[in-house]
């Protein structure tokens, strides 16, 4: 079985908290698949705005999350409080990756790292468009080369 791997990168840019509601559990009682996903997502809100950027107005262009990753390390449990770090990695100068460490904020111990690749899209020319150069200033990242571009 080919298994998920993610790094996270030495530089974490933005830090937020959330804590795991009654509404957050799987059936087994612990924090569900689901509900970590959300989770991630209001932190990369969370992030673009913290940058200056909220997602609706991103470098003039639409984000598209293109696709996530998410590895499970360990439960979380109704009452906790996670600490999710946000970094962030110019990939191609098309595509930009969140990466996310999600941990339990009493004992450190990671929950789930995430990675969300974003796109960016003109709606007026129907494309997928480089990172606007507002963006990666705001994250400080230069390309490496892709094999698509994308």
């Amino acid at each position: 079985m080919t298994r998920v791997e993610i790094d996270y990168p030495k530089r974490t840019l933005f830090t937020c908290t959330a804590a795991v509601r009654i509404s957050d559990l799987s059936a087994a009682m612990h924090l569900g698949f689901d509900s970590l996903v959300c989770i991630v997502n209001d932190a990369s809100a969370q992030f673009f705005r913290h940058i200056g950027l909220p997602r609706e107005r991103l470098g003039g262009f639409g984000p598209i999350y293109a696709d996530l990753a998410v590895v499970y390390r360990s439960e979380a449990y109704h009452g906790d409080e996670l600490t999710i770090d946000v970094a962030a990695e110019v990939g191609t100068p098309k595509r930009l990756d969140l990466v996310f460490r999600v941990a339990r904020k009493e004992s450190g111990r990671e929950v789930a790292l995430a990675r969300i690749g974003v796109l960016f899209f003109d709606y007026r020319e129907k494309k997928v468009v480089p990172i606007p150069e507002e963006i990666r200033k705001r994250v400080g990242g230069e390309a490496t080369s892709g094999k698509d571009g994308r």
